[in-house]
């Protein structure tokens, strides 16, 4: 069927006209990724040519006719179909409501272009908007499909990412958005941003930006300058920090780890979080232990090699781990 009928008939179900056979015909459509953009782009053109109707895309799919509906419908316009048996509307509407699920839990997908890097990978990105990214490891960066640096420059961070902004003649702001809540709004600048678990951090390389912890309405936007580092506990708690070395927040890039009178336990964290491995320290006086310097390493097993010679201790990884995800012991 050409294109322009599919888009018919796609309009229809926007229009709430769309019959159970067409909704079928529209799963079936729906099944190729490039049609799954496709029907994007075709709502934002209905909402645009129809503006005084709120579309309800969820409320569409899922909006199952009734038995009283099937009931009017064959008797006005299905009459040659009466004969058909009842679970064939049952099917119909079992088809309807897949549909209508598959949907919805694919809209993330459908709407945002994902960005994602494995353990120990680096990966730079340009946006459509001129600017630019670096996702650290075991990071993902949303971005939408539809209308980024038109409508908005809004992005969903996780993890870590180096972002460098161009500003645009129309000023919009660009902000980045985190799964603790924390807004990072900027016309045009460069800056760090992480978010995992344990909290997150923003580093101002230049420029100024703003924060905003949504989660907590008492705290005051806060604005930061060139050389300023703020970090948000997982209790919402935020602490500035004045003319910090921009570069030892970076060093990721180059695949290094900078340390300065870091703990083993704080390293091990960190090795577990760029290259997930699970490292095991064998008593609390070597997990208190220190370490400075900056280390080159894209493996796990190569940084916990230099600490072992730094320390004196021995590295054992655990053979009867996964091979993908292997576990190492440090140990006197």
């Amino acid at each position: 069927m050409k294109q322009h009928v599919y888009k018919q008939v796609v309009h229809a179900l926007f229009e709430g006209r769309a019959t159970p056979l067409q909704k079928v015909m529209i799963e079936e459509w729906l099944a190729e990724p490039n049609h799954q953009e496709l029907y994007f782009l075709w709502l934002e053109e209905w909402e645009s040519q129809n503006p005084q109707l709120i579309v309800d895309v969820d409320e569409a799919y899922f909006r199952l006719p009734t038995q009283t509906d099937f009931e009017e419908e064959k008797q006005i316009q299905l009459r040659p179909l009466a004969s058909r048996p009842s679970y064939f509307w049952w099917l119909v509407a079992s088809v309807f409501l897949v549909l209508g699920t598959s949907i919805f839990l694919l809209r993330d997908e459908l709407r945002y272009q994902h960005y994602a890097t494995t353990f120990g990978e680096l990966r730079k990105i340009q946006l459509s908007d001129g600017s630019r990214v670096t996702l650290n490891a075991n990071s993902t960066l949303k971005v939408p499909r539809f209308g980024f640096g038109e409508n908005s420059r809004e992005v969903f961070l996780t993890g870590e990412a180096e972002f460098s902004v161009k500003h645009l003649p129309n000023h919009q702001r660009f902000i980045v958005r985190t799964p603790d809540q924390l807004e990072v709004q900027v016309l045009g600048t460069e800056f760090v941003v992480y978010s995992r678990a344990r909290g997150s951090k923003v580093v101002l390389n230049k420029g100024k930006v703003q924060l905003r912890l949504l989660k907590n309405q008492e705290i005051k936007p806060m604005v930061i300058t060139t050389g300023d580092v703020v970090t948000i506990s997982t209790q919402g708690r935020l602490t500035l920090h004045h003319n910090q070395s921009v570069a030892l927040h970076t060093v990721w890039k180059e695949h290094r780890f900078t340390f300065d009178n870091t703990s083993v336990a704080e390293i091990a964290y960190q090795i577990t979080e760029r290259f997930g491995n699970q490292i095991i320290i064998s008593d609390s006086t070597l997990a208190k232990r220190t370490l400075g310097g900056t280390f080159k390493a894209e493996t796990a097993e190569e940084i916990l090699q230099v600490m072992a010679e730094m320390l004196e201790v021995k590295m054992v990884r655990d053979t009867q781990s996964d091979e993908t995800n292997q576990r190492f012991l440090l140990t006197y």
